[in-house]
């Protein structure tokens, strides 16, 4: 049975890079890749266009060429390589282009904002976008926490490495692996294409990434929120006295920055939430954030353990030292299953922080039911406070006397 016409698509190539000693990018590597998805794209007879272009110069020009083609009809396919570069002072991502040098960034390179900016305008599920991309240290350090996106309608495939040693390119082990599948066969969805790429690419050490169109968009903003605000909760009154256990750590995880490219950031909109009293509504957004980072990056990746900490930081706003102890316990815990080790800092911040919501619950059963695990995880995991462990064994044993229906101290 013959195949249907296919529908019109439209596929651009785009290698860029600096073509000064900044380069870290192997680009001849690239072009080969694209030539190999050029045959592919031949292979399938598909109505439309395929458009390369490579060490572009003028951001501007670029802009102008990417706001085009978004517009167009049609299912839009981008092979993305290059170098990733962060602006300090707009917090801003940027691709780094031919004359990019990180003292010329703003008029050198392209935001990814105005690519992302043109793909949010095209219907959810029409755009494609693979990527082999090189982050530098501070770009890489973000994006471990918060992820890659390019918007919640778009499909969003590829690796993102980080930066290499001094003097050595990076090889598009992604983009050529990604290159051979579609060889293979060119009929494969992104997502088939995807899984095979990375079952045959070694790519040790890269953040895979893998993103469907979502039907709604997971940001959260608090203009968007019409149901009566919630009225601020107070802790639980306590028998501990109020500094028991470790403190709590000056630097709360909900101070990360998002770096979100598609909409503002969810952690500015979360926080406002919880401080307005609205900690429901707050831990329901950071709930979406949470599911959208486990399907993005898997469990144990650091954007869905970020995102866990955030819960359990709302949980101590909203009042709910319980909740919020049993999430940093399970933080603490997916740490250690994914190899960190128990002298780790934000092991050891995860650990401190169960330990001192714990303090915070009544002296109920729920208290007891979670003494076992905080008292197990804490002898795993020392704190760097003193007395820390005395008086968690304490406080168990009052538990215990609690429990078994003996007087309390």
């Amino acid at each position: 049975m013959a195949r249907e016409d296919p529908p019109r698509e439209t596929v651009v190539l785009l290698a860029a890079a600096p073509s000064h000693k900044t380069r870290v990018l192997d680009l001849p590597a690239v072009l080969t890749a694209f030539t190999t998805i050029t045959s592919a794209h031949w292979a399938k007879t598909t109505a439309g266009a395929l458009l390369e272009w490579t060490e572009p110069v003028d951001p501007g020009i670029l802009a102008q060429r990417l706001r085009s083609i978004a517009a167009g009809p049609g299912h839009l396919t981008v092979h993305l390589a290059g170098q990733l570069l962060l602006h300090r002072g707009r917090n801003t991502l940027y691709l780094a282009l031919s004359r990019t040098t990180s003292s010329t960034l703003q008029s050198t390179a392209l935001p990814l904002q105005s690519l992302a900016s043109r793909l949010r305008r095209r219907p959810p599920g029409s755009s494609t976008v693979f990527v082999d991309l090189v982050a530098e240290a501070q770009v890489w350090q973000r994006v471990r926490y918060t992820g890659f996106t390019l918007g919640p309608g778009v499909r969003l495939y590829g690796a993102l490495s980080p930066p290499p040693p001094r003097r050595k390119l990076i090889e598009p082990v992604y983009l050529t692996a990604l290159s051979r599948t579609l060889a293979e066969d060119p009929w494969l969805s992104p997502a088939e294409a995807h899984a095979r790429t990375v079952a045959a690419g070694t790519l040790e050490g890269r953040m895979l990434i893998a993103q469907e169109p979502a039907l709604h968009r997971a940001a959260f903003t608090p203009e968007a929120e019409t149901g009566p605000s919630l009225a601020p909760r107070r802790n639980a009154p306590s028998d501990e006295p109020a500094h028991s256990g470790p403190p709590l750590a000056d630097d709360p995880v909900l101070g990360l920055p998002a770096g979100e490219l598609d909409h503002p950031d969810p952690h500015a909109a979360i926080i406002a939430a919880a401080h307005n009293g609205r900690y429901e509504q707050a831990a329901a957004a950071a709930a979406i954030w949470e599911k959208a980072a486990l399907r993005s990056h898997g469990p144990g990746s650091a954007p869905a353990i970020h995102w866990l900490e955030v819960r359990a930081e709302l949980a101590h706003l909203g009042g709910e030292p319980a909740l919020s102890c049993r999430l940093w316990l399970a933080a603490a815990r997916v740490r250690l299953d994914v190899g960190q080790n128990p002298s780790d800092p934000d092991v050891v911040a995860a650990v401190d922080r169960a330990q001192h919501q714990f303090h915070q619950i009544p002296p109920t059963g729920e208290a007891w039911q979670l003494a076992a695990e905080v008292l197990r995880l804490r002898q795993h995991v020392p704190s760097g406070q003193n007395r820390v462990l005395e008086s968690l064994e304490a406080r168990v044993a009052q538990l215990r006397t609690s429990a078994s229906g003996g007087p309390t101290a």
